[in-house]
């Protein structure tokens, strides 16, 4: 198709045409009002999920754990799996919590608020059940709550998981998991505000024939004093060989040292040291009743008082010197 380009004439008559409404245009097309909704910047953020490389450190350190002492218990292999990190309001999380639910209340001291830890009432009835010696292949959600006795079992497991919660959080803060207490209804559990943001990290236990979820709440006002170690990329896991350690203590205590013991300093003569003789009294700077300097390998550290022990000459400990005192006392010599 031949293209035509418009002359500066016709451009002109055709903006005229439209000035004076002699050329037809679409009509203007109305916008409902009712079509239009409202943006919630605060819910644009709610129920997504997100990365804070410090809480999947966290999560993996635990999933090893909670492995190992879930199967124990259990008496029967597990396999844990982590869900996606999420950010939501505390009331829709709770909205989603059936009844009976297991939720146990507590505080990670030294940080503030409140968080939550949620076991499903499947794998709660599992542990009751293998706790009382039953097989519990074909556990029953009863829509009560739980007994005394069913709540102290439990409690067994949730001290277990606590346990562990502390020795994941060891590299990002020391933390102590307080019990608070226990709810089944989550109706009982608003412990934060309804509109209040929180993180939930998940995991999903699954067995030969039952699976069910173990979820931590926790505030993001809770995790605001950490945020900044909890979104560094490099996190060290702490692990340490024993075997390993105990050789290498070994090796070290048995290393031989040579150790001295300086009385005093003083300074002579090239001649009145060629011409000593048995009995000449040298004077040193420092008298009696001054610490002794004790070097190992040359290096100041410890001071000790002179004396005498089995009939040999000793020096007792009084002080080990800090690295501030070993750097004064090399300027010194």
């Amino acid at each position: 198709m031949e293209e035509k380009i418009l002359t500066q004439e016709e451009i002109d008559a055709l903006l005229a045409g439209l000035a004076e409404g002699k050329i037809e245009t679409e009509p203007e097309k109305k916008v409902d009002v009712g079509e239009v909704k409202p943006f919630d910047f605060r819910n644009y953020i709610i129920s997504t999920r997100l990365r804070i490389p410090g809480l999947e450190v966290i999560s993996e350190q635990l999933i090893r754990s909670l492995r190992m002492h879930i199967s124990t218990i259990l008496r029967e292999a597990v396999d844990i799996h982590s869900l996606p990190l999420y950010m939501e309001r505390f009331k829709d999380f709770l909205n989603r919590i059936p009844v009976p639910t297991s939720i146990h209340i507590f505080k990670l001291e030294p940080l503030k608020g409140q968080s939550l830890l949620v076991i499903d009432a499947t794998l709660a009835y599992l542990f009751i059940e293998r706790f009382l010696g039953g097989e519990g292949k074909h556990v029953r959600v009863e829509g009560r709550e739980f007994t005394p006795i069913e709540q102290k079992l439990i409690k067994k497991v949730v001290n277990i998981i606590f346990n562990e919660l502390e020795k994941a959080w060891r590299n990002i803060i020391p933390v102590k998991a307080k019990y608070i207490r226990g709810e089944v209804n989550p109706q009982f559990a608003r412990v934060l505000m309804p509109e209040e943001t929180v993180i939930v990290m998940g995991y999903n236990i699954e067995l030969e024939a039952i699976s069910g979820k173990i979820l931590f709440c926790y505030s993001l006002n809770t995790l605001q004093p950490v945020k900044e170690k909890l979104y560094s990329p490099y996190q060290f896991e702490e692990y340490i060989d024993l075997a390993w350690r105990k050789s290498l203590e070994r090796y070290v205590f048995n290393s031989e040292v040579n150790l001295s013991a300086v009385l005093g300093k003083t300074t002579i003569t090239l001649e009145d040291l060629l011409n000593l003789e048995e009995g000449d009294v040298i004077v040193l700077d420092k008298s009696i009743d001054e610490p002794v300097e004790v070097y190992i390998e040359g290096v100041p550290k410890i001071l000790g008082k002179l004396g005498v022990f089995k009939n040999h000459m000793a020096v007792q400990v009084q002080k080990f010197l800090t690295l501030e005192e070993e750097n004064i006392k090399k300027e010194e010599s």
